[in-house]
């Protein structure tokens, strides 16, 4: 697989599997809110178990959707990608379009800073993979 259709591969479900995970979490969120809304007046810390699992349930999504995008598209040795994608979508870009109202420009940057980081990683395993290690091409 060439360079540019790998990476063109991986950015492309990366940003899938961000969306993905920040439609679940705005999802969940929103439910989670409408459930404690009169509880929340008597106690403080309604829904906190609840919005942890809606956490968890969003930084465990992105990586699962990107690695089996990443199989589907036929994107193989992908570990370090996976690894790099959710290491910056758990601790950078969950916080900024999660625990705030970005705007469509903000939710674009983050998205695509995303979609590099973990096209990068792609690229970058594919070169420090040795040639015996590599994924066969698939012969027509």
């Amino acid at each position: 697989m060439t360079y540019l259709v790998r990476a063109a591969k991986t950015a492309f479900m990366a940003a899938a599997a961000a969306l993905v995970a920040w439609w679940l979490f705005h999802g969940m969120y929103a439910l989670i809110d409408n459930a404690t809304e009169t509880d929340s007046a008597e106690n403080p810390l309604a829904g906190v178990p609840y919005y942890l699992a809606a956490n968890a349930a969003g930084i465990v999504a992105q990586p699962l959707v990107l690695w089996g995008g990443a199989r589907l598209l036929g994107v193989r040795g992908n570990h370090l990608m996976i690894t790099i994608s959710t290491f910056m979508w758990a601790t950078m870009t969950t916080g900024h379009l999660v625990d705030s109202a970005p705007g469509l420009g903000e939710a674009i940057m983050w998205v695509t800073l995303q979609s590099l980081a973990a096209a990068g990683a792609s690229l970058l395993q594919e070169r420090l993979m040795p040639t015996s290690a590599q994924p066969k091409e698939r012969s027509s």
